[in-house]
């Protein structure tokens, strides 16, 4: 994919995020039944990365789930960044440092590389990545921050299996682009709370991760969809 189309797909969302941060951290709840299963991967993990960690949910899971860890969240918007810092008061047993880090760019992961991680995750994360090297290149620098036989958890949303998601999808004309310049499985999703707002999304199949760990240095050890139909989940090893 040409550098010029990479660059305006990741301001699509960069632009999203920065003005829809409030509306977007109200519908991610550290409740949320589907992170039963997150934490029960994270386990009694010690260090903990969470990229594209948005308003800090997570570290707040694991704090009502009585674990002790230490927790790196990393996401890109300064917005949701400062959502989560001002939501993180009450953490006892998690102890909790945020970075604003775009994951798109060189040597985003300066500020904790040498910190070795138990388990990384990305939630809903790396379906915003356009290009498969890109994505590939992320998962890379992901790699490099792990453990030895360490896991990293993937969601990504089947877009193409959810009825509601399939609704959000629309013509690429919406935001100027020509389709023919885009990947297959591209597609811009509207979102309609609070406004009206665009992002960037890539349908990731079981096939696509496969190529993409073998790419990176990892072992995909676990897939399957869940959470009706949404999402991808994916199980990788360092």
């Amino acid at each position: 994919m040409d550098q010029q189309i990479v660059n305006r797909l990741i301001a699509i969302n960069q632009k999203f995020y920065s003005e829809f941060a409030s509306a977007f951290s109200e519908t991610r709840s550290s409740a949320q039944t589907r992170l039963d299963r997150i934490v029960a991967y994270i386990g009694n993990a010690g260090k903990v990365l969470d990229i594209g960690c948005g308003n800090g949910r997570l570290a707040e899971r694991l704090e009502r789930e009585g674990k002790r860890a230490s927790y790196v969240g990393v996401d890109a918007s300064a917005q949701l960044i400062a959502i989560a810092s001002a939501r993180q008061g009450h953490l006892r047993n998690v102890a909790v440092d945020f970075f604003v880090a775009d994951i798109t760019q060189a040597n985003w992961s300066l500020p904790f590389a040498n910190a070795s991680f138990d388990i990384a995750l990305a939630l809903a994360v790396l379906h915003h990545i356009p290009s498969f090297d890109l994505r590939c290149a992320v998962l890379r620098d992901i790699h490099a921050l792990l453990k030895p036989g360490a896991r990293l958890i993937l969601t990504n949303w089947a877009f193409d299996r959810n009825d509601r998601q399939r609704k959000r999808i629309v013509a690429w004309s919406s935001a100027g682009f020509d389709e023919s310049t885009l990947e297959p499985g591209d597609a811009l999703l509207a979102w309609k709370r609070g406004g009206v707002g665009y992002r960037y999304c890539h349908l990731i199949t079981k096939e696509e991760m496969i190529r993409m760990a073998e790419a990176s240095g990892f072992q995909v050890v676990k897939q399957y969809y869940a959470d009706a139909e949404l999402n991808l989940y994916s199980v990788l090893i360092a």
